[in-house]
């Protein structure tokens, strides 16, 4: 069962937007999760959207995939090195409508970057979403240029992080 402050963010904010575009930044075991799967629910019901992508540390991604199943009978399938090596010839990013990636991993590698750039989203939900933080405005990390190329793939855009940014820019 969803905590008001979770239907708040969900119900009050996020879906009163026409274009989804928003810095979830709350404490850590607010359930920023649960408000994602809530988001992906609500707008898949309204019928907003069709394809999902989940950016998420390596670490999160089997928690990802688990939660969602578990919480909101949604299925998600994992790309990752083996999943792009597997489908040589094809891109699975545009085969796969419901996806969890890592951040490092599609961030790094060029093929998994290049093709997933070729692919479109309805939604893109980035968690730990600090990790895209750049040194400076020319400074650019390689997460932060992939953010910024995401961004531009989609029109539903939800960052979460629990990292408070200290003031720093």
């Amino acid at each position: 069962d969803p905590l008001p402050h979770q239907l708040e963010a969900v119900y009050d904010y996020f879906l009163n937007l026409s274009r989804i575009r928003f810095l979830l930044a709350d404490d850590p075991g607010a359930g920023k999760t649960i408000m994602a799967g809530l988001l992906v629910k609500e707008l898949k019901i309204r019928g907003l959207i069709k394809r999902t992508l989940i950016v998420t540390p390596a670490n999160l991604s089997f928690q990802w995939r688990r939660e969602l199943k578990d919480k909101f009978r949604e299925d998600f399938e994992i790309i990752r090195s083996d999943t792009l090596r597997a489908t040589y010839g094809s891109n699975p990013w545009q085969e796969k409508n419901q996806v969890v990636t890592s951040l490092s991993w599609v961030s790094r590698i060029d093929d998994a970057k290049e093709s997933l750039l070729r692919s479109q989203w309805d939604l893109i939900i980035v968690d730990e979403a600090h990790k895209m933080s750049a040194y400076s405005s020319d400074k650019k990390t390689l997460a932060y240029q992939l953010g910024e190329s995401l961004s531009d793939m989609t029109d539903h855009y939800l960052l979460m992080t629990a990292t408070p940014h200290k003031g720093d820019p």
